[in-house]
């Protein structure tokens, strides 16, 4: 153990460098969803790019997280963790001094992840080797603390700096404070190396294409359908028949059977007495392995609300940055809050029972905002929305961690903060942004067509709707605002006299179809809460200790 005083209490030095690099990329996590309108119009590009670009970060981030997770072990902690900063703060120097969307793309969705992969599971290894017992439980809940607050604060400043001095401006806050994590992270000791840790190319190569092909094949589902065929898979130029069924479900078949033969690999390595990059029987440590998959959904659930209101309010309302960020304020407040102050909660309740708690507040919390959002709509009216999702989270989001970290030994801490963050990053933000993406614009261009059909008397047959989905789909993929209003004049007089209120029902029911898939996660993590084990605060700390 390092840094430890005089009294055998480990230094907070270490958690104030974790801390700081915490507010550097939550800043940017936290505050992209008020900048959509305005990157998008300042890079001439779409919603759906700039959605493509934030899937593409997850992808890089999640499928390369196991393995950072053991770079730690191996070369040490401290190394890792700078090493990881230092490429966060260069990719987000790029994007905020990007000139073009491919730049901003390649910095976003490539370098700045590729220093996020390696900070996330290292900084959570480093709590669990500087601290232990108490001093652990308190770390982890300055942790969450920390992240709660940056996600209330950033926004509200991010959104303010993007109205008065630009989007790149404000993202700027986040090389700034990688700048300050890098001087500090200086000052520590390095952690213990453990030189029997042995990065196995096979099973880095297995994990990356499983993980990869499973996030690439969410973001194709928004094109080709999750499973049913919506349009044609071509391959230089011909049209491969699937009998109806679209890609997908066949891509994720493929990166299951790949995540299996990642898992075989490492029994096989287990086997001849090497160190796997992830050892299958720490997914049978069932406290970890619910957690595990608990939180992933709580942050699918929070990252797709956030994402598809976002969306509804800057390209439907016409909310500017700092109105998105003021009506999101109240559920950031009480996240914070509630993961800050209901810790304690757990000497008296067992944490799944405040776990479900936390899941029926925040499924009210779904549908208030889907009731009370609409287009003429002001900050204020998803108050009551909003408060209820950021307490039901902050109520899961102060019990899950424990639960999830606090029955793994230190041993295993690198490769457990790893898969966990893996499953967090691919489920809880890359899959969550594709998922509430596609039902978002799927169902506003369902929408668009069924009201066309209605105003003109057209009956149309599945197909033929089908085909108008997709027509629609492609045409405001990319186009201006200019072109849009020409589209709309080209329309037939009802539906151009009607085009108003069908631009404000397809916005109003894609929203409510995005938060309805939001609303199903929150039931399966409900579900799931109720196999957790029935533990209280003491007796975890005993485990740990």
């Amino acid at each position: 153990m390092s840094d430890m005083t005089n009294s055998g209490q480990a230094s907070w030095k270490p958690l104030i460098v974790i801390a700081l690099s915490m507010v550097m990329m939550y800043i940017t996590s936290f505050s992209v969803n008020v900048l959509i309108s305005v990157i998008v119009t300042d890079l001439k590009t779409s919603v759906a790019n700039l959605q493509f670009v934030i899937v593409s970060a997850s992808l890089i981030a999640g499928s390369l997280m196991v393995t950072a997770g053991r770079l730690g072990d191996k070369f040490g902690k401290k190394k890792i963790f700078l090493l990881g900063v230092i490429i966060y703060t260069v990719g987000l120097t790029i994007v905020v001094l990007s000139p073009n969307i491919t730049i901003f793309t390649v910095a976003w969705g490539l370098i700045w992840p590729m220093g996020m992969v390696l900070v996330i599971p290292t900084s959570i290894a480093m709590i669990m080797y500087y601290y232990e017992g108490s001093q652990r439980a308190t770390a982890f809940g300055i942790y969450g603390a920390v992240l709660s607050a940056v996600s209330a604060i950033a926004p509200v400043v991010v959104g303010a700096l993007a109205n008065q001095l630009g989007w790149r401006i404000a993202l700027a806050l986040s090389p700034a404070a990688g700048v300050l994590t890098i001087l500090f992270a200086f000052t520590l000791t390095e952690t213990d190396k453990d030189s029997s840790v042995k990065l196995d190319l096979p099973s880095i190569i297995l994990s990356v294409l499983a993980f990869g092909t499973f996030l690439i094949t969410s973001t194709l589902a928004g094109r080709y359908g999750w499973f049913f065929q919506k349009r044609p898979l071509e391959l230089n130029g011909e049209a491969i028949s699937l009998f109806g069924l679209s890609v997908v479900p066949f891509l994720y078949l493929v990166s299951f059977i790949l995540l299996i033969a990642f898992l075989w690999r490492g029994s096989q390595l287990l086997k001849r007495g090497e160190t796997p990059m992830l050892d299958g029987a720490l997914l049978k440590n069932i406290p970890f392995t619910l957690g595990m998959t608990v939180q992933a959904l709580l942050y699918m659930t929070i990252a797709g609300v956030l994402f598809a209101v976002s969306v509804f309010l800057q390209a439907g309302v016409r909310f500017d940055s700092l109105q998105t960020a003021l009506t999101m304020l109240p559920f950031s407040v009480l996240v914070a809050a509630f993961s800050f102050l209901t810790p304690g909660l757990a000497k008296w309740v067992a944490p799944k029972w405040i776990i479900c708690g936390g899941c029926l507040v925040m499924a009210a919390g779904i549908w208030f905002t889907g009731h009370d959002a609409s287009m003429q709509m002001s900050p204020m009216d998803l108050l009551p929305a909003m408060i209820l999702l950021g307490a039901g989270g902050g109520l899961i989001m102060a019990q899950v961690a424990t639960v999830t970290m606090s029955t793994v030994p230190p041993e295993q801490g690198g490769a457990a903060s790893g898969v966990s963050e893996t499953a967090k990053e691919i489920i809880g933000q890359g899959f969550a942004i594709a998922l509430a993406g596609s039902v978002l614009f799927g169902a506003v261009y369902t929408s668009m067509v069924d009201d066309y059909s209605k105003l003109e008397g057209v009956d149309l047959s599945t197909a033929a709707h089908q085909e108008m989905v997709v027509e629609l789909e492609d045409i405001f993929q990319e186009i201006s605002e200019e072109d849009e209003k020409k589209f709309f004049a080209s329309l037939p007089e009802k539906t151009r006299e009607g085009s108003r209120q069908i631009v404000h029902n397809a916005a109003e029911r894609g929203l409510r179809a995005a938060l309805a898939m939001m609303a199903l996660a929150v039931a399966v993590m409900l579900l799931l809460t109720l196999f957790l084990p029935m533990v209280k605060e003491d007796t975890l700390k005993e485990e740990t200790e």
